[in-house]
């Protein structure tokens, strides 16, 4: 047993290296290329290739196809029954605390992204309802095809049984990378698209691949053994934070013993390296373009493979 949980986070890691090597020559091909350019550089007008042709012109069904490729992946994994118990209580709270903060900037950053570059958004779907319900009749098919294959991705989470507690405890997350690789795939979509003088507007398939890829990191952290963690939206969060603070201000005025402001942090947190993540989009947007959401997909794959280190803890089977 003890050279099998050796061999594990050395596997992992493996894995990480290799996936975080891949993203960085991907970035250098798309960069060489000037697929990201600020400016875009005058030259003769070209055909795009064949296999970018393709994708341009079926990119519904190869989006699809995408999809079902990384629910198939995701399902490889093996879930292990596990409790933590509270998060405020946890042993392991600043690595936990750690981990959620660095999905919620990824999400953030993706998300940022989407509304820069096309207009929509891909982690939170309160507004995409809205937009359904008051556009049904006109245009409204588009919100409700992100709101659709984001549940989608929740699904896999699901069907897969994703082992609750891996991304918090280093251990390797086949449902995170299907993420991360759902997320690079819309960026190859997206620039397939670009290259064919196509365009990505609010209806662009490579939105498809992100929302999919943010329901699955959502229906990852929503299964925490602690408490469902949210790392793609935040009104629940806005909630939570007040009320923890109001429970804990009646407490200090009635001299009663306070709550803990333990969850306040790492809800407020969570907020925080959200909004992080739009920052870094800002950034990085006129530079890279779209194409720089491979930053935060390399950045899940990096938690997927148990690069980041954190507190392990022992099982507790509830």
């Amino acid at each position: 047993m003890p050279a099998l949980s050796n061999s594990r986070p050395r596997s992992s890691r493996v894995r990480g290296f290799a996936l975080l090597a891949l993203g960085v020559l991907a970035l250098w091909n798309f960069e060489g290329q000037t697929a990201f350019g600020k400016a875009p550089v005058v030259v003769e007008e070209t055909e795009a290739s064949g296999l970018t042709k393709a994708v341009a012109d079926h990119a519904l069904l190869v989006s699809t196809l995408l999809m079902i490729a990384c629910g198939a992946f995701a399902y490889t994994e093996k879930g292990l029954p596990q409790a933590a118990g509270p998060a405020e209580k946890r042993p392991d709270y600043n690595s936990f605390l750690m981990i959620q903060n660095i999905l919620c900037f990824a999400s953030g950053y993706v998300n940022a992204l989407a509304i820069i570059d096309m207009g929509m958004t891909v982690s939170h779907q309160s507004g995409n309802t809205s937009h359904t319900g008051r556009l049904i009749l006109n245009g409204g098919a588009k919100f409700f095809h992100l709101m659709l294959t984001f549940c989608i991705g929740s699904f896999v989470a699901g069907l897969s049984k994703c082992d609750q507690e891996a991304v918090y405890q280093g251990r390797y997350s086949p449902n995170l990378l299907a993420a991360a690789f759902a997320t690079v795939f819309g960026c190859g979509v997206h620039y397939c698209k670009a290259e064919a003088g196509l365009g990505n507007d609010a209806a662009s398939e490579s939105l498809l691949l992100w929302a999919f890829a943010q329901g699955i990191q959502n229906g990852i952290t929503r299964r925490c053994s602690s408490l469902p963690i949210c790392t793609t939206h935040f009104t629940g969060y806005l909630t939570d934070v007040g009320v923890g603070l109001g429970l804990w201000a009646r407490a200090q005025a009635d001299g009663a013993e306070p709550p803990t402001l333990l969850k306040v942090l790492l809800f407020a947190a969570g907020i925080f390296f959200f909004g992080l993540g739009g920052v870094a989009a800002m950034e990085t947007h006129p530079i890279w373009g779209a194409q720089a959401a491979l930053v935060p997909a390399a950045i899940m794959a990096a938690v997927a493979g148990g690069l980041i280190p954190v507190i392990k803890t022992p099982a507790k089977t509830a």
